[in-house]
């Protein structure tokens, strides 16, 4: 999912939020501004690849002083196909709507995004095609104690480099935007934290007139079936051939895998043929991104891209929606043995270990298929 989506997902999210004055084109801007509530963003993006085609929206507010995000839930999301007017309708999954499995556009095709939210108000894109894809050549990996400084941990952490090799195709204009999505198998589908234990999909404290043993700190709960997490690209990547049309691109940096775990991991790395126009836009929020620290950064200025209200002309409507083909390639990084610690927590199995819980006793969980978690196996995976 691209930027999928998102940064975790949620970072591609909260990004645009500030007010601009003075603007009378839908290119990429930096303008002066001041922060307004009520702002919409919608990040859409549409691919040839199955599950990587989805929708958010977002509404600046304020909350307790702080400037917030609210996921417009409720909404009626849908791509519309130029060509017939056929409407595929998207479907609400956590914070952001999802395309039907299986769903992938045709390369040539047109399609726009329409998105009615549930106080009726009413957002559409300007049509867009996707561009053939430029295959990718070849993808090498390297391994990084210092990759890149996270503001979360305050510290450079560390983690694995790609590197991309590609032959532009000579004498037009092209340009390429990069993410990827990476699985780790889970070992566990449920941690149940705060003494408390999992029942009926949920994690639940004993009832406290019947304590029953006492209970431990957490509980591990392994998964039903084998499963997969599912993580997203941290940056922004484009890159435009205007220098090097026609040329083999050697050794491109364009996305950076972070040790979270040193379970082995396959990323699918995924090369997009973007138009002028998107390009712009995502190069824009590039170079604000990487000047304030990240994508969950407050922005210094704002974007507007392909999407108005058709009720209200005067409305800006911050975000983008992008129709695009890719070529990808599935690359396994095996990550044990490596001496920098992994960021996340290793946590010991636990089993529950007692029988006066709320019944009935479980010691497994579900995968919970979804943006973040997979039991498909993913091409590519080892044997």
């Amino acid at each position: 999912m691209p930027f999928s989506g998102a940064v975790n997902r949620k970072g591609f999210i909260i990004l645009l939020l500030l007010f601009f004055t003075l603007i009378t084109c839908t290119d990429p801007v930096d303008p002066e501004f001041q922060y307004q509530q009520g702002l919409i963003y919608i990040d859409g993006f549409a691919s040839d690849a199955p599950g990587a085609s989805f929708a958010q929206i977002f509404e600046s507010g304020e909350s307790f002083g702080r400037q917030t995000n609210v996921f417009q839930s409720g909404s009626e999301v849908r791509y519309v196909r130029v060509s017939d007017g056929m409407q595929v309708l998207l479907a609400e999954d956590g914070e952001r709507y999802v395309a039907p499995p299986g769903f992938v556009i045709s390369e040539g095709e047109s399609w726009y995004l329409d998105a009615v939210l549930a106080d009726g108000r009413h957002y559409i894109s300007q049509p867009e095609s996707a561009l053939p894809p430029v295959a990718l050549g070849d993808v090498s990996v390297r391994y990084e104690p210092e990759l890149l400084f996270i503001e979360d941990y305050a510290r450079d952490v560390p983690g694995h480099r790609l590197s991309v090799t590609f032959q532009d195709p000579p004498g037009q204009e092209n340009y390429y935007f990069w993410q990827f999505r990476s699985y780790e198998r889970l070992v566990h589908c449920q941690v149940c934290y705060n003494f408390s234990v999992f029942r009926d999909g949920v994690c639940i404290a004993p009832n406290p007139d019947n304590p029953g043993p006492p209970l431990k700190p957490y509980y591990t709960y392994s998964c039903e079936e084998t499963c997969w997490q599912i993580r997203y690209n941290q940056k922004v990547e484009v890159f435009s051939d205007e220098f090097a049309d026609g040329t083999t691109v050697t050794g491109l940096p364009v996305a950076d895998v972070v040790l979270y775990q040193k379970r082995g991991i396959l990323v699918e790395l995924q090369q997009y043929s973007l138009n002028r126009e998107a390009y712009r836009y995502y190069k824009t929020l590039k170079d604000l991104v990487d000047n304030n620290a990240g994508l969950n950064a407050p922005l210094p200025a704002a974007l507007l891209g392909n999407l108005s209200n058709p009720d209200d002309a005067g409305e800006y409507v911050l975000g983008r929606f992008t129709v695009a083909s890719q070529s990808t390639m599935p690359v396994y990084i095996e990550r044990s043995g490596l001496d920098e610690a992994q960021l996340e927590e290793v946590i010991i199995s636990q089993s529950e270990g007692f029988e006066d819980a709320p019944p009935p006793l479980v010691t497994t969980a579900p995968c919970e298929e979804g943006p973040y978690r997979t039991s498909v196996e993913p091409e590519g995976w080892p044997e």
